[in-house]
């Protein structure tokens, strides 16, 4: 997060610093935005001629006077030009007024108007920024203390209708139910209406991507939202005869419907367990206990909730009505009402449980179709990475909307639901003429590329077969759908890529072939495909009998391990490079010692360096991966070959403390005399990092002691300089060595 240092420069501005661990201790600041306010570009480029720069100034002088050396405030410390900085924010604002020491409540407008019609409490944003803070303190317009939030309790209480217990931090913001949520933002606006929204995500401890020119549904979304984290029927016990509401749905439109239900909180006096609530484009599926009530299929639905705490057992219930008589698909009617059901006057039978599916018709009449989401996404472009086809539907009816239009990143809905895996969407966009499936983005990719990272081979199908992509489509690092699809292992897709005539040996930017993605990532299957020309195939048998044999029937059919990349690394330094502990992955699959085994009875050259000096040795050594180095040990490895800053295998290893890598080495007759470009030595290295084994068996071989670097530094001076005790102790029990005239301070 950004921070304001609360002291100005010299030239009267004052600075942002950026903090990615854990900030130091801040104010932050709450406040009701006026006009020129102050902009993080303003604060950057010292523009402190604004009028808002007054607030900044007062708050860093009473932050400072108060002990703190740092404030936020949101008008400055959020790049809003940054669509995805502007999402993060939004969903880290919670938190961030949680773990600010102490929180100033800045009502500009007091004394002129009087505490409780400050518009400070009519706000949306304001509201979490009383909840969310340790301590928050009140100010009028002069700065002067009102009182804190613990002193201002009672009136607070009665102005917010937040219980006093929350507002004091007895009782967690959780212990509300949803609807009593709801109905402290009821009064509260913002200026935005997505924001109504989005300012409520925090006390619901939610995180959703903004989409501002979603309109109404930003609410809708939020509620889907919560439903996923949350068992609470109040979300459903809400009141309006607002048209708007009467849309038939079971959520509300915005939480103004929510503006009597304060007292309404969870009440289960069933013993059975229903089955889990599900939203689709059909609607909200759930289970009910359902009473009918009237004629064309009209009833009431029996929440789980009831207002207080009724001791006879009356539950709240809300109308809903079976249109079509089938019992399949409901809608919310008289919305404007609901009813108290006691349940002792019914009999069970009267009120079976029902599984129901309510619709819900989102609203549409609010949104900007041209709107851009938090992350730089078009409303079309998010239905299609959602995979709502409704919405997307719903949108493409409007001639203000094209099934093509590009977002922020240039990219297409049909990119967004290619990468996603949404077939019913992009088989729909397909179909349309004014859908381009071969459109580039601003990196260069394609709705192909996109499917071939996540391996849908049902779209990369559908896109292949439109006739109208490239298969061999080339981003701005070179990469092709094949060698994206290599890297993820994708087996089948990587067969249709080569059977609709991708290139097996393409190179990218970096001259790196589909193979040596594979061979640093993935397993034997994706290399197996990989590799197979174009339309051929190997009969399964072989794949799964002749294992050790699969590289030598691929290598047969013309796969290049000698490929180099621009770094003249092959796929089998790659395979080095990324191999973990016991087991090697070499163009295949990883888990199996012969498979190396197989390509270096071809020949594979494992002396080659790369231009940095590099070997699979030296790159297996300083990793640690034993079994790697006693494998290239047997097959010949030069132990002593040098990387570009004159090291060997042996450097690397004591140096990162591999101890039976060094044991290894040292067995197989490593040069313990070697000097690198700076004269050390591997025991020089050991010491300084304090690894005591390796310097313990770099001794027992009898290594000098006492060397130089060209610093004029000894292994000795490097283990007193990092406080390496166990070294030191090491050195001096070993040989005619000791820490006097050493004029080096020890380290902790």
């Amino acid at each position: 997060m950004r921070l304001l240092n609360a002291k100005p420069s010299d030239t009267g501005n004052f600075i942002i610093e950026e903090f990615f661990g854990e900030p130091p201790p801040y104010t932050i600041l709450s406040h009701t935005w006026q006009e020129m306010e102050v902009t993080y570009q303003d604060i950057t480029t010292g523009m402190i001629d604004k009028k808002g720069f007054r607030k900044v100034k007062d708050c860093c002088t009473f932050s400072r006077a108060n002990g703190y050396e740092y404030a936020w405030i949101d008008t400055c410390c959020i790049d809003k030009t940054s669509s995805a900085e502007l999402s993060e924010s939004l969903n880290s604002m919670y938190r961030w007024y949680q773990e600010a020491d102490v929180c100033y409540a800045y009502l500009e407008d007091v004394p002129s108007k009087s505490f409780a019609e400050s518009r400070w409490f009519q706000r949306g944003w304001t509201l979490q920024e009383l909840i969310a803070p340790s301590t928050v303190l009140f100010l009028d317009h002069e700065w002067n203390e009102l009182g804190t939030r613990e002193s201002l309790r009672d009136v607070l209480s009665e102005i917010t209708s937040i219980p006093v217990g929350i507002l004091v931090g007895d009782d967690d913001v959780e212990t509300a139910s949803v609807a009593q949520r709801m109905s402290w933002a009821a009064r509260r606006e913002t200026t935005r209406i997505e924001d109504r929204a989005y300012c409520l995500m925090g006390i619901f401890g939610i995180n959703m991507p903004p989409i501002y020119g979603e309109g109404k549904n930003a609410f809708i979304r939020l509620q889907e939202e919560i439903m996923k984290v949350l068992d609470d029927h109040s979300i459903f016990a809400w009141r309006s005869d607002s048209e708007e509401e009467n849309h038939g749905g079971l959520l509300a439109t915005s939480p103004d419907a929510f503006r009597e239900s304060s007292n309404v909180v969870p009440y289960n006096p069933f013993t059975t367990i229903e089955g889990p609530l599900t939203v689709s484009s059909k609607g909200i599926s759930l289970e009910l206990r359902f009473i009918g009530v009237g004629h064309r299929g009209l009833g009431l639905a029996i929440l789980h909730c009831t207002e207080g705490m009724s001791k006879d057992n009356r539950l709240i219930a809300i109308y809903l009505q079976d249109p079509s008589l089938t019992m399949q698909r409901f809608e919310r009617k008289q919305c404007e009402k609901f009813e108290f059901i006691n349940l002792g006057d019914l009999k069970p039978s009267q009120y079976s449980l029902r599984r129901l599916c309510v619709q819900q018709r989102r609203p549409t009449n609010w949104i900007n179709t041209n709107g851009i989401s938090g992350n730089g996404q078009t409303l079309l472009s998010h239905a299609a990475g959602r995979g709502d086809v409704d919405m997307l539907w719903l949108l493409l009816t409007r001639s203000d909307v094209s099934a093509g239009g590009r977002d922020l990143s240039g990219r297409t809905p049909l990119s967004r639901a290619a990468e996603c895996g949404h077939e019913a969407i992009v088989s729909l966009l397909l179909s349309r003429n004014d859908v381009d499936p071969d459109y580039e983005d601003t990196n260069g990719r394609t709705p192909l590329s996109y499917a071939a990272v996540s391996g849908h081979l049902t779209i990369a199908k559908l896109l292949l077969q439109s006739g109208r992509v490239y298969a061999e489509s080339e981003d701005e690092y070179g990469r092709t759908p094949l060698s994206r699809a290599a890297e993820g292992g994708h087996k089948e897709l990587l067969e249709m890529l080569l059977e609709s005539g991708a290139k097996l040996e393409s190179k990218d930017r970096d001259h790196r072939t589909p193979l040596s993605w594979a061979a640093a990532e993935n397993d034997h299957g994706a290399v197996v495909a990989l590799l197979l020309d174009l339309g051929a195939a190997i009969e399964s048998k072989d794949r799964e009998e002749r294992r050790g044999a699969v590289v030598t029937l691929l290598l047969e059919r013309g796969a290049n391990i000698e490929s180099e990349d621009k770094h003249s690394r092959t796929p089998l330094s790659w395979a080095a490079r990324k191999e973990q502990e016991a087991t090697v992955r070499l163009l295949i699959q990883k888990g199996a010692f012969k498979d190396l085994k197989v390509l270096l009875e071809m020949g594979a050259d494992i002396r080659s360096p790369t231009r940095l000096g590099e070997t699979p040795l030296s790159l297996a050594a300083e990793r640690g991966q034993e079994a790697v180095v006693m494998m290239l040990l047997g097959k010949g490895a030069d132990i002593d070959s040098r990387n570009d800053k004159d090291q060997t295998a042996l450097f690397l290893a004591a140096e990162l403390g591999h101890e039976t890598v060094v044991k290894m080495l040292l067995e197989k007759g490593a040069n313990i005399k070697s000097r690198d470009y700076w004269d050390r030595t591997p025991l020089s290295y050991a010491a300084e990092n304090g690894h005591a084994a390796v310097v313990k068996l770099l001794l027992d071989k009898g290594v000098e002691m006492k060397s130089q670097d060209s610093w004029r530094k000894t292994p000795l001076s490097y283990a007193v300089t990092y406080g390496h005790e166990a070294v030191v102790k090491l050195l001096q029990d070993t040989g005619d060595v000791n820490i006097a005239g050493i004029s080096i301070t020890m380290q902790p």
